[in-house]
């Protein structure tokens, strides 16, 4: 069956929270700054990590790990690329928005990216 998903796959609890603060001077969103973050609501989740790269930034070596998290159906009332995720202690940036899996509008998939300070 198409977009089946047993309900113990979604066993994580994961927190969105929507961007309340003001961006720096280069229009970038502080994701570590947790005064500028309010939760937007909780739910359950499955998280699988996708990939991971190295890079350098800034002179300096970065990492980023990506996942897909997903969720529910459910209707977004904040543009989701502006929003955050919080779980078990660990910030992801949200890459994409929601995309619809199976078209029967039961589950959607999230990619993100996990920051780091």
């Amino acid at each position: 069956m198409a977009g089946y998903t047993d309900a113990g796959e979604l066993n994580k609890r994961i927190t969105f929270q929507r961007f309340v603060g003001e961006a720096d001077l280069l229009g970038d969103l502080a994701y570590l700054d947790d005064d500028n973050w309010a939760d937007e609501f909780t739910t359950w989740a499955s998280i699988r990590t996708i990939s991971g790269r190295e890079f350098y930034a800034a002179g300096q070596e970065q990492g980023e790990v990506t996942h897909n998290v997903k969720i529910r159906h459910r209707s977004w009332t904040h543009n989701p690329v502006t929003m955050r995720a919080i779980y078990d202690g660990h910030v992801y940036r949200l890459l994409t928005p929601p995309l619809e899996l199976g078209g029967d509008k039961r589950y959607q998939q999230i990619k993100v990216a996990e920051v780091w300070p």
